[in-house]
């Protein structure tokens, strides 16, 4: 019975050791918490304030690479399309002299008398008649030569006129003995010059 005492003595002494520990325990669990808390509440506020604002940007940014990307890869091509086109205009542009003086953007009246004269001076031809019709939505004009010379001189005449660079076109050919002159005939030749309307080009 003494023993049972004495382990009852000892045990009201110790049990309040016992105690103590165990709310220590408790206390450390709590401090754990709260710092295992306190860790996931400033994590989240890094993530929320801090680290989502520089993955916003740093989204903003690679999406404005990437629009810049494609950009450039578009204004390349362009870069390249007038490249070629440039190389193209300057293959035909010596070639485009001909094609205007050939078939003109416009009627060029003064040009294809210049050249009609410059055949008949050629050939000592003087004309008596230089007659002009134009009409309306066509891609040409008529020219009346009329002239008294020798045959050959006509035929030659003629000859150089559909050979000029620029497009014309006999439209018939009227030829008479000239009863006053022996040896020339009379001489009407009715000429088309064409040239390029700007509605044709259209």
């Amino acid at each position: 019975m003494s023993l049972n005492l004495e382990i009852t003595k000892l045990y009201s002494r110790v049990s309040p050791f016992f105690a103590y520990l165990e709310k220590k325990r408790e206390n450390q669990k709590l401090v754990r918490s709260v710092e295992i808390g306190g860790t996931f509440f400033l994590i989240s506020f890094f993530i929320l304030f801090a680290i989502k604002p520089t993955f916003l940007t740093i989204s903003a940014l690679v999406g404005d690479i990437k629009a810049k990307e494609d950009m450039t890869k578009q204004l390349k091509v362009k870069i390249n399309d007038i490249i070629q086109a440039q190389d193209l205009f300057s293959q035909v542009q010596e070639r485009y002299s001909l094609v205007e003086a050939s078939l003109p953007t416009t009627p060029r009246f003064f040009q294809s008398n210049l050249q009609v004269l410059g055949v008949t001076t050629k050939y000592q031809v003087s004309l008596d008649k230089i007659d002009y019709f134009m009409k309306k939505e066509q891609d040409n004009y008529s020219v009346n030569l009329s002239t008294s010379t020798s045959f050959s001189s006509a035929i030659n005449v003629v000859s150089d006129l559909l050979k000029n660079r620029r497009l014309i076109d006999l439209d018939g050919l009227t030829l008479s003995v000239n009863e006053d002159f022996p040896g020339q005939i009379n001489v009407i030749m009715p000429l088309k010059v064409y040239y390029w309307r700007d509605n044709a080009k259209k």
